[in-house]
Formats: structure tokens, sequence, C-alpha cells
């Protein structure tokens, strides 16, 4: 993909747009945010952390996949999105601290890899 193939809209094709969505959480800012479970947490907190960097990375997967269309290197594809899924159950099994006794269900509907299938296989 070259930056010829990307469209550039015109501005009375951008104002056409619907208005931009407002996300209110209603718990306000405090510093903290809560995690799957309903758990709140600073949001320096290591967690945060690391479900930022798996969804930086599966965005990165996301720009390679785009780039490898409609080239030689297209048969990788279907590795990196399968990789990308891989991510998602990885953050959410990140955002389920396994502390939160009393959420048991969620922790179960969340758990990852029990017995290193996916990750023998990734590396």
């Amino acid at each position: 993909m070259s930056q010829h193939d990307l469209a550039i809209k015109a501005p009375e094709e951008v104002k056409s747009y619907p208005a931009t969505i407002k996300v209110y959480t209603r718990t306000g800012d405090k510093g903290t945010s809560s995690l799957f479970t309903g758990e709140r947490r600073a949001k320096d907190d290591a967690v945060f952390d690391a479900l930022g960097n798996t969804d930086e990375l599966s965005s990165m997967l996301g720009l390679a996949i785009a780039y490898l269309q409609a080239t030689p290197a297209e048969s990788l594809i279907a590795r990196l999105e399968a990789i990308q899924c891989l991510l998602q159950d990885v953050g959410s099994n990140v955002a389920t601290p396994l502390s939160t006794e009393k959420q048991v269900s969620k922790i179960r509907r969340t758990r990852f890899d029990p017995d290193g299938y996916h990750c023998t296989r990734l590396e």
C-alpha cells in the first residue's frame, strides 16, 4: 500500500460524518480506572501499562496486515490475524486479576492458555 492508495476526503465529505460520540463513565476522574472485575486501580498501575502495550502491539500488527495486502508476503496475514485474536484474549486475562476471589466466574471466562499451547505455538 502506498500513500497514493489512500483516499483523501474533501472538506464537504468530512462535514457529513456523524458528530463525535462522547463517552462518559459517570465515575469521575479520581485517578483510577476499573478492571473487568470492577476492581478500581490507579491509572499508573502496571496492569494498565500491560493493557496499553498489548493494544499497541495489536494495532501495529493491524498496520502490518494493511501493508502486506497484495504483496508477495500476503501469506503472513492469516498468522498475524491469529496473533491479534490471541492478544485480545491476553488483554482480557490481564484485565481480570486472579486476586479477585469474588469474581470467579469472570476469571473462568478470561482464562488464557492454561496448558501453554498458544504460547508454545507463538514462539
